[in-house]
């Protein structure tokens, strides 16, 4: 074990930048804010490129996570039965599913039961994905639709019947020409 306390031998003391005096130090100080401030300067003489973004849209990353939406089978049943896994998936607790029996006249989905409510509240949605994850059929899954903004906030909430419609494609705000 070393002795204690070490001899000067022993001891290697770095120099701040206090070391170089007053001028020095203004000047090292100074070259460093230089130095910091390259990509700023380096971008401000960089060409610029401008998207008319509602009329230009760019493509967005494949593996997005959007607008969720519930799927049905080719002969028009439901593939949500109402098991509520992806509500108890959901970490922020936005999904809510209300299950109902099937029956022989009203048949809506090919289990035995449906949703017969189904609720996203997408204000509280973190868009994490363990829903589409959760679900054993594949019944919801997560477009890349990403244009969800609106005024109110009962306006995001979307029922059964929202999640089953096709997304409406958005309209871009100026007409051609303008």
């Amino acid at each position: 074990m070393a002795p204690w306390p070490p001899s000067a031998e022993e001891i290697h003391v770095v120099q701040g930048p206090d070391h170089l005096g007053g001028a020095g130090s203004f000047y090292r100080a100074f070259g460093e804010t230089l130095r910091g401030l390259k990509t700023t300067l380096r971008q401000s003489v960089a060409p610029v490129s401008v998207i008319a973004y509602p009329e230009e849209k760019i493509p967005v990353y494949p593996r997005f996570r959007g607008r969720h939406r519930l799927h049905k089978f080719e002969d028009g049943l439901e593939k949500c039965v109402g098991c509520s896994l992806c509500a108890a998936a959901c970490p922020a607790d936005c999904i809510r599913v209300v299950a109902a029996e099937n029956t022989p006249d009203n048949r809506v989905s090919a289990g035995e039961r449906y949703a017969a409510v189904y609720e996203i509240n997408l204000s509280r949605c973190i868009f994490c994905g363990y829903c589409e994850v959760a679900c054993p059929f594949d019944a919801i899954t997560m477009g890349n639709d990403f244009e969800l903004s609106d005024y109110d906030r009962s306006d995001l909430i979307f029922t059964k019947e929202m999640l089953l419609a096709e997304p409406f494609e958005r309209t871009p705000l100026r007409n051609e020409g303008e």
